[in-house]
């Protein structure tokens, strides 16, 4: 069972103001990551040129690496979506790179997962890369939110259909996930019940797989006032798209989000469909490092 404080927390992560580093400090910490990810594949360089220079010495063909596979490595920047194929205008984008790098999709559903007997380890990718898409910069400068954070996975072959359909079962297993946990009343701190629903909103639109999952989460009225207890219902979209043996985890924020309830909707509101053909085209991107390709 997860902290109490980090479940209210995870709750509450969309249904207040969040404050974001500056883009420099956001720039400087994805520097820092990118030349982490730089430095462990140089080295590895180096390491398999100096076995190559040995085994050749010896007369010898040098034997493939302990679990290695055949077939495409690192994803190229080309697999991912532009900012001109986002339906809303954009800012900065930043990016970074990994390696073996956990499968997520959503940590809570994650903690779900395990509560119901299912696999609670994401698997591990190869390669990983990742964008997130800022908003526009604005006049006065203020704080900026992101618009979309996009994770391109390459996993071992076979292991990206299976982790598709693996998922849908998770959905199905936390269909409807209870907890009870402290929160904020006219009558002070509480005893209250999350209500956690997980459920496939389409699937089939783009790609070898896809799957639109959504995240609904509500306290239901307090007993004793017959009012809510200070919070509204969360709601949380993600895209979830394969082709070949890459995954792509699309999560839509600010003016991107189509799964905000009336009341909550923000400006220049996109379509559930615009959403959907902006994974069609991540798809079609995905198309020049995929293994197989398109």
């Amino acid at each position: 069972m997860p902290d109490d404080v980090a479940l209210v927390e995870l709750l509450h992560r969309d249904l207040r103001n969040v404050t974001w580093p500056e883009p420099e400090a956001i720039r400087a910490t994805a520097r820092r990551r990118s030349r982490r990810s730089a430095a462990l594949a140089a080295v590895s360089v180096v390491v398999v040129a100096a076995l190559t220079a040995t085994l050749v010495d010896r007369g010898g063909a040098p034997p493939p690496p302990a679990g290695a596979v055949d077939g495409p490595g690192e994803i190229v920047a080309e697999a991912m979506l532009e900012p001109a194929d986002i339906p809303v205008p954009t800012g900065e984008r930043l990016s970074e790179t990994g390696l073996d790098e956990p499968v997520r999709v959503d940590d809570l559903l994650q903690v779900c997962a395990g509560e119901q007997g299912r696999p609670a380890e994401e698997p591990r990718s190869r390669y990983s890369r990742s964008q997130t898409l800022m908003e526009p910069p604005t006049e006065p400068a203020t704080t900026v939110g992101s618009v979309l954070t996009q994770e391109v996975y390459r996993m071992e072959p076979g292991a990206a259909g299976r982790f598709v359909t693996d998922l849908e079962g998770t959905v199905v297993a936390c269909g409807a996930w209870r907890t009870t946990r402290q929160a904020y009343t006219e009558r002070g701190m509480v005893g209250a019940e999350v209500v956690h629903r997980w459920y496939v909103a389409a699937s089939g639109f783009a790609g070898d797989q896809a799957l639109l999952l959504r995240h609904e989460a509500s306290v239901p009225p307090d007993q004793a006032t017959g009012r809510p207890p200070g919070y509204a219902p969360l709601y949380e979209d993600r895209l979830v798209v394969r082709v070949g043996d890459l995954v792509t985890v699309l999560i839509p924020s600010g003016r991107l989000r189509t799964d905000l309830p009336q009341g909550q909707v923000p400006e220049a509101r996109v379509t559930e469909e615009q959403v959907r053909q902006m994974a069609r085209v991540a798809a079609e991107r995905m198309c020049v490092a995929a293994n197989p390709g398109c």
